[in-house]
């Protein structure tokens, strides 16, 4: 029988009976996100004109800025070559 690896992007799972985040699923779904690109759905959706008037402005900024440090982080050139 061959192994199969399963990823579950479940961002809340139980365990132990108590509902938690899984950071392996939050950093999996930025990894996508960051490809992707991100959106408010709230602004968007014109539900709110800014993300002054949201709670939840901190924590946008904060993946934000997550993600352009992942993408800074995993795009520097390590080595150059050139075809003769």
């Amino acid at each position: 029988m061959e192994n199969q690896f399963f990823v579950d992007n479940e961002v809340v799972k139980k365990i132990d009976g108590e509902a938690t985040y899984d950071k392996f699923a939050i950093a999996s779904t930025l990894f996508d996100t960051s490809f992707k690109g991100s959106k408010c759905h709230l602004l968007e959706g014109r539900i709110l004109r800014n993300c002054e008037a949201c709670n939840l402005e901190p924590i946008c900024k904060g993946i934000d800025n997550l993600v352009e440090n992942y993408i800074e982080a995993t795009s520097t050139v390590n080595q150059s070559f050139a075809f003769e």
